[in-house]
């Protein structure tokens, strides 16, 4: 914890500590431009810098030639989506904080918790300094939403202080509310839960509704989906979350300002004053959320309650311990060395999964039913193929991010695994296995409910069941194996992470796309060489044969890169 006596942390520092902290963020800042200098002209980075090079390139490129010659957007219509937005997102925010275990600090490095968290510095001043870190990221995110926005304004410097406001309040406000539940009760989590949960579960029927409603019974698929998105924007142009917008409604009016007016002027004073509000709100309620919590901790110590939760926990680590038992019995069978040293990796991944199987569980709830959602039109040919293609998009884009329970878990914990005497192969595999095996019962279940309900045929199911099996391989593998060759800290920011996100998202669009037109390339010559009788048995074998290649490829890429990992060079600083 950073505190030291929480009563302290509604005051403020002289201004001497916050010059220091400034100092401190500057010189922060500029070591890692020259770091990222140093890394760019790297040849362990060759590629990373091309692409980034190029992605930059393109998408300026894309900004000033594509998107001007697109029809500008209506103003009122933006300044709906750039303030609801937020709220939507911030609504989103508070449903993750209610439902997860964790409580969050100010999100500080290790080094800045021994410097900064252990010296004579007051909580205000902390969350001061966590803030200007914030500043950095959301100038980059600003510049990103300029270059697509600058066609539909007619002040750009002022859509730029529109944005970047608005981006800052924005991220104090996932840290008000990141510090506000922190400090709940168990029983006052427990009904804020269940309130957000309902609260966002009606703006969902919303969207659904209207969703509906725009849409006739009947229609192609597509058309849902680009409902589905409108839906969402009419819904954030609502009066209720209007309401619930309001600090970001100055910011949002000065982004699509027209014409210079006195009004403009007070805007502009709005929006640039809602920081230092939002930042003071922070500072209250960190303040009273580290009062809460020890106000709590005294209780417990009092009643001597935190014996019956060590209990508790001491029986699921118990549970979680017997679950790995298992499976390291289960893994002494084998008599092959990888197959058993990448079980016993399975038994350490365990002990994870089994602690937050129900959070793993509910994660997969909502990807589920909206993979399935194509089941509700009235197009069944094309129910099948949306189902398909909507497992794809989640087994790339969403798997991944829900789980880390692979290499890029572990990289405090590299030099510990380094040091095990298991082979690349083991390794990869055992770190890989569980991910995979969660990933994979996502894609079956969903897969036989759509063949229940849709009829496909064998040939269907045995085609889609294989080539998303290996597709599951092939994006874990290469999550891991590109985070082995650039590693980050998992809650690293910056241009850095930028460029990877905006890479890695592009990365999977072009493997997505590329597949789908090897496929109909594939069926194309299937069509003309093979004989009718023999066309389907081809044109599957070849299929799934050809992404199982590609899949076992990747595994062995992720284990080559295990086997460079360089921990003098690799890890990078915090």
């Amino acid at each position: 914890m950073l505190s030291s006596v929480p009563n302290q942390s509604s005051t403020w520092d002289s201004p001497r500590v916050h010059r220091e902290l400034a100092a401190l963020t500057i010189r922060r800042g500029q070591f890692r431009i020259i770091r990222l200098l140093q890394r760019l002209r790297s040849p362990r980075r060759l590629i990373a810098t091309t692409l980034a090079l190029v992605f930059f390139a393109i998408y300026i490129a894309n900004g000033v030639f594509v998107l001007s010659a697109r029809t500008p957007t209506d103003p009122a219509r933006l300044q709906l989506w750039l303030s609801g937005g937020m709220v939507i997102y911030l609504l989103y925010h508070l449903v993750r904080c209610c439902w997860t275990s964790k409580v969050a600090d100010l999100e500080m490095s290790r080094a800045e918790e021994l410097w900064l968290g252990g010296g004579p510095v007051r909580r205000s001043s902390l969350a001061l300094y966590h803030v200007n870190n914030i500043v950095v990221a959301a100038v980059m995110k600003t510049f990103l939403l300029a270059v697509v926005l600058a066609c539909d304004v007619s002040h750009f410097s002022l859509l730029l202080i529109g944005v970047f406001s608005s981006l800052v309040v924005l991220e104090i406000s996932r840290l008000v509310v990141q510090r506000g539940t922190a400090g709940l009760s168990k029983n006052s989590r427990n009904r804020l839960r269940w309130g957000v949960t309902a609260i966002a579960g009606a703006v969902a029927l919303q969207v659904i509704a209207r969703v509906l409603a725009g849409t006739p019974i009947g229609s192609p698929t597509w058309k849902y989906l680009i409902s589905g998105f409108s839906a969402i924007g009419d819904v954030a142009a609502s009066d209720t979350i209007q309401w619930l917008a309001l600090p970001w409604i100055s910011s949002a009016r000065l982004a699509v300002t027209a014409d210079m007016q006195l009004m403009t002027f007070a805007q502009l004073a709005v929006s640039l004053l809602m920081i230092p509000v939002s930042i003071a709100a922070l500072v209250r309620v960190d303040a009273w959320s580290q009062a809460a919590r020890h106000r709590r901790e005294q209780e417990r110590l009092q009643d001597r309650s935190f014996l019956a939760n060590s209990d508790i926990r001491n029986q699921s680590t118990d549970q979680s311990f017997v679950l790995s038992d298992r499976v390291i019995r289960f893994a002494n069978r084998f008599g092959s060395t990888v197959v058993r040293d990448a079980l016993h990796l399975v038994a350490r991944q365990s002990v994870s999964v089994n602690r937050y199987r129900g959070t793993i569980i509910f994660s997969f709830i909502v990807p589920t039913l909206l993979c399935l959602s194509p089941l509700a039109t009235g197009q069944i040919t094309e129910q099948w193929f949306y189902v398909v293609g909507g497992i794809a998009m989640c087994t790339m884009l969403l798997a991944p991010p829900a789980l880390r329970i692979d290499f890029r878990r572990d990289l405090r914990r590299m030099q510990l695994l380094r040091s095990l005497p298991v082979r690349p192969l083991s390794m990869v595999l055992g770190q890989l296995a569980l991910p995979l095996l969660i990933t994979l019962a996502f894609q079956w279940i969903t897969i036989v409910i759509a063949a229940l309900v849709t009829q496909p045929g064998w040939f269907q199911c045995v085609l889609w069941t294989g080539m998303l099996s290996a597709l599951a391989v092939f994006t874990f593998a290469a999550e891991n194996a590109l985070f082995l060759a650039y590693p980050h800290h998992e809650r690293a920011e910056g241009i850095g992470m930028m460029i990877r996100a905006k890479l890695t998202f592009l990365g999977k669009a072009a493997v997505i796309a590329g597949s789908l037109g090897a496929l109909v390339a594939w069926a194309v010559i299937c069509k003309n060489i093979v004989s009718p009788s023999f066309n389907q048995i081809a044109f599957v074998t070849g299929a799934v044969l050809t992404t199982w290649m590609i899949a076992i490829a990747s595994v062995a890429t992720a284990a080559w890169c295990w086997r460079r990992f360089d921990l003098s060079y690799d890890i990078p600083p915090e």
